[in-house]
């Protein structure tokens, strides 16, 4: 428990200009491999507005997976109404928590694109980490953080091409096998893509597929 308190406490400290995935809102991934997930959630962050976005993951080894993000904000800038956005993403599992390492890590990376007022293309690139806590019933929680490096390519209405760093604090309740509840806080900043912001959702697996999990 202190390890993970202590590298929550440590990038929490950096938070202030970090940034996000395909657009405002925050990955929900916590760091764990996904058999097969759809996963709806709904985002808010400063000026990028509200954004509803539609996951979908599915497992392509005994420790990768691959999903895409399709999704459509209605941004508070003056020149844009809608932006739609979407992309392919992956992961690879890092390591499994243990007694001396009591945490998971999923390597994360993909290539995404918003187009609205302009066009931006990222390419992020991070690591998942928390640990998964077991409740009563068969409910389970998994606080993580999700910091991503990306590269941003911006067309010139936006400002130019960037290099950003994006930040989620969240927590993933598991319900049952086949039900979970997500929460995040995002954190971002740069001079193209700035602000911070927060999302919720809701992620579903087969009851086929839950044993598997």
């Amino acid at each position: 428990m202190k390890t993970i308190l202590t590298a929550f406490l440590a990038l929490a400290l950096v938070a202030p200009r970090l940034r996000a995935q395909a657009w405002a809102y925050p990955s929900f991934q916590p760091p764990r491999i996904a058999v097969r997930e759809y996963n709806i959630g709904v985002g808010d962050a400063d000026s990028r507005g509200v954004t509803l976005v539609f996951q979908w993951r599915e497992q392509a080894g005994a420790s990768s997976q691959f999903g895409f993000d399709l999704g459509l904000a209605d941004t508070d800038d003056a020149g844009t109404d809608l932006v739609l956005f979407g992309g392919l993403g992956g992961a690879t599992r890092l390591g499994s928590a243990t007694s001396e390492v009591p945490l998971d890590f999923l390597l994360t990376f993909g290539a995404y694109a918003a187009i609205g007022d302009g066009t931006l293309i990222r390419i992020p690139v991070g690591v998942s980490l928390g640990h998964r806590f077991d409740l009563a019933g068969g409910m389970a929680l998994t606080p993580y953080i999700h910091p991503r490096l990306s590269l941003d390519f911006v067309s010139r209405r936006r400002g130019g091409n960037d290099l950003g760093l994006t930040f989620d604090l969240g927590a993933n309740f598991e319900v049952s096998r086949t039900l979970a509840i997500r929460g995040a806080m995002l954190f971002t900043g740069t001079d193209s893509f700035d602000g911070e912001g927060f999302g919720v959702s809701l992620a579903w697996t087969p009851p086929s597929l839950a044993r598997r999990r």
